[in-house]
């Protein structure tokens, strides 16, 4: 077994997939100190050990300085594991011991020795992989980095591949479902959009996260989810990562839903840069990243910003929201246990956006997409594709008296007026008072050299709209006629 090899990949191991940090370097880095806060966990890796006696020494000046240990570590560690990495033949028989703290001992002769101290299958596995490129020297230099973005990116971050590999799959999936990506589709499959939210879909809010709109779109959100998702993970820990993203994600999209009331919104970037705005707050709270660090992220970001000017549908309301979301809501965290005064500060912040959002969404405009959807399709010339939505519309009772009238003139373009006829007096029953679906019987019905009919429907949608010209002077004429 190569000793020092072993000895650097082993710690480099517990740092990047068990979360463990360097905090001692002993010995000339013959001994190192990991600790995990969370886990009040430490673990002391040493190389230099040769007799027993060497190891009942460590052990008796671990017991001697315990509160001197605790003090410097911040926490009271519920075990320190010691791993002994050694040519020597060494017995570690009664050493092992539970008062006044947990203490546990393993000497490390060879392979098979250090796989039955991996704490998991997943780590003994990862572990016995082929890694005859990497040398103890490379090993070390990973573990010894001082630079603090380094040290987050080569951290195992679960929640941030298993978030990728989701939103790849999902896209994959609507690949091969999919022969070409339209408005439409997106909206069916979970985009989002005003209209279908204040409708009730507030499923919309989430699944819009993990849609994309083209492979440059999902590209680049996974390299800057994989990038900042890893800092934040790093830092934070998996689970409170993941509601960051959540929350920063669903708070963009209410910010969106704020302003955008005919576009269908699709991608995780409000998401993205909610753990952005979550880096900045954490920047603005921890000491550890010096400028360097600083101007790296800063870099980043420019490029990430940059690249997407280039990109079509990109939604800046999400981008803005979700940084507020994500810087808010790690301020928030942190504030919970540090000062009550200005979490409560905070989360009224928090309160009072949400609760003028909500305000804003219901209040405004809201235009029918999927009559947007199916105007788009007939300036297109897609007819076929414009009528698969008017029956959608009308399924789904989204449809409107302008979903009648639109229908009707695909009727007519397609078949003739007559049919288109038997759409708008089908929408007429449903909204007897539209003024546009009148005004289309009444000039229907005036080519059928029909006046009195024609008369009755155009009275209608001049009481619907009075101000309209257009339909006072096509009452007229029909009057003249009428009375003639």
């Amino acid at each position: 077994m190569n000793i020092k090899k072993q000895f650097w990949k082993t710690i480099y191991y517990w740092i990047r997939y068990l979360n463990y940090d360097v905090i001692s370097r002993e010995k000339d880095d013959q001994e190192i100190w990991l600790s995990n806060k969370k886990k009040k966990s430490i673990v002391i890796f040493s190389n230099y050990v040769t007799t027993t006696q060497e190891i009942r020494f460590d052990k008796s000046k671990i017991i001697e300085n315990k509160e001197k240990i605790e003090s410097n570590v911040g926490y009271k560690p519920s075990s320190i594991q010691f791993y002994y990495f050694t040519d020597k033949s060494i017995t570690t028989d009664a050493l092992d011991g539970t008062y006044p703290l947990k203490l546990k001992f393993k000497i490390i002769n060879e392979d098979r020795d250090l796989e039955r101290a991996m704490p998991n299958v997943f780590l003994t596995k990862l572990f016995k992989r082929d890694d005859s490129k990497k040398t103890a020297i490379s090993y070390r230099n990973k573990v010894l980095s001082n630079n603090i973005l380094d040290k987050h990116m080569q951290r195992f971050s679960p929640v941030t591949y298993i978030l990728i590999i989701s939103n790849v799959i999902l896209w994959l999936c609507m690949i091969l479902y999919f022969n070409r990506f339209s408005d439409i589709k997106l909206l069916d499959v979970g985009g989002l959009v005003h209209f279908n939210v204040v409708h009730g879909e507030w499923y919309r809010l989430v699944t819009s996260m993990f849609l994309h709109f083209n492979f440059e779109h999902i590209l680049m959100n996974m390299l800057s989810l994989y990038i900042f998702g890893k800092i934040v993970e790093s830092v934070l820990g998996s689970w409170k990562m993941l509601a960051i993203y959540l929350f920063a994600g669903i708070f963009g999209n209410f910010v969106s839903l704020s302003f955008n009331t005919t576009t269908i919104s699709v991608g995780a970037s409000g998401a993205i840069f909610g753990l952005i705005g979550s880096i900045f707050a954490i920047l603005y709270l921890s000491k550890t990243f010096d400028k360097r660090v600083i101007g790296q992220l800063l870099i980043a970001l420019v490029i990430l910003i940059g690249l997407s000017l280039f990109m079509s549908n990109i939604n800046v309301m999400a981008h803005l929201g979700g940084f507020i979301g994500g810087l808010l809501i790690t301020l928030i965290g942190y504030y919970f246990n540090v000062n009550r005064n200005i979490f409560w500060i905070l989360l009224i912040v928090l309160l009072v956006l949400f609760v003028a959002m909500q305000i804003r969404i219901f209040s405004i405009k809201e235009d029918n997409i999927y009559d947007k959807l199916i105007r788009d399709q007939m300036l297109s010339g897609h007819y076929d594709e414009a009528k698969k939505i008017v029956n959608q519309s009308i399924k789904k009772d989204y449809a409107d008296d302008q979903t009648y009238y639109l229908s009707g003139l695909i009727t007519a373009t397609k078949s003739s007026k007559a049919e288109a006829m038997a759409d708008w007096e089908r929408g007429l029953r449903y909204f007897p008072n539209s003024a546009t679906l009148n005004y289309e019987m009444a000039i229907a019905n005036r080519s059928l050299k029909d006046n009195d009919k024609a008369l009755k429907y155009i009275k209608k949608a001049v009481k619907a709209n009075p101000k309209n010209s257009q339909y006072k002077n096509l009452e007229k004429e029909l009057s003249k006629k009428s009375d003639s």
